[in-house]
């Protein structure tokens, strides 16, 4: 019997290494609770399984625990997957009590299979009080790169680094995705606009031509706002 643990964690780890896509680190587009976080999701044939981290901020007395009513929702037809087993958090209203502010706590969330190819989805924590949510979770490794590469480019051109600004929101409008977000148009706005600014108007004119001849379904709103800013047609 003492090694009847082990084995479960044994074949829980095997099952990871074999999930069919792996999402790391998934943008949300509004979430209830900054200080938990969606570290992975695992899609298998029979089970989903979502990784989380919750950061205790509180000074004393922190806890945490995860509802029985916890779902994912198909943003598609609004079904909803309700969660089927979890690891290492307690089920309100038995709780994880922290030992410090900063500790954190990585649990894993059970679902069943969902849909193969949806874009985003919604994990919705169904309780009275506290409850937490993610909105909008991305599906996509593609797209969550490209958001992280244009939050970093954004970083950038706040610091006056404009070169490797550049960079970054070049790398983003190299390969647009089917079912792009808004980052996409932002970064071929930037590009418009920090040549633009610069007085260099041949090559603002080709980003707001590449802008003009991509595939990007919103690139309407977009070239209005750089004709807004910049006069540019």
């Amino acid at each position: 019997m003492k090694f009847f643990f082990p084995l479960l964690l044994f074949l829980f780890l095997f099952h990871l290494n074999h999930a069919q896509v792996v999402i790391e680190k998934p943008f949300a587009a509004e979430l209830s609770h900054p200080e938990l976080t969606i570290e992975s999701i695992f899609l298998f044939p029979d089970s989903t399984v979502i990784n989380l981290t919750v950061v205790n901020n509180a000074d004393k007395d922190g806890w945490f625990c995860a509802d029985r009513n916890i779902y994912i929702e198909n943003l598609n037809t609004r079904q909803r997957y309700y969660r089927i087993g979890s690891h290492g958090i307690p089920t309100c209203p038995a709780t994880h009590n922290f030992s410090r502010k900063g500790e954190t706590l990585s649990f894993q969330l059970i679902f069943p299979p969902i849909p193969k190819n949806l874009n985003s989805i919604n994990l919705i924590e169904d309780c009275n009080k506290a409850c937490f949510f993610f909105k909008g979770v991305i599906l996509s490794n593609k797209l969550n790169s490209d958001i992280r590469l244009f939050n970093q480019g954004m970083e950038f051109y706040a610091k006056n680094e404009i070169t490797q600004a550049v960079e970054c929101f070049t790398k983003v409008v190299e390969d647009i995705p089917a079912n792009p977000t808004h980052v996409y148009g932002y970064a071929y706005y930037h590009l418009v606009m920090i040549y633009y600014t610069k007085g260099d108007k041949l090559s603002a004119g080709f980003w707001l031509n590449q802008l003009k001849t991509s595939a990007f379904p919103n690139k309407d709103y977009f070239i209005r706002m750089v004709k807004r800013d910049t006069g540019l047609e």
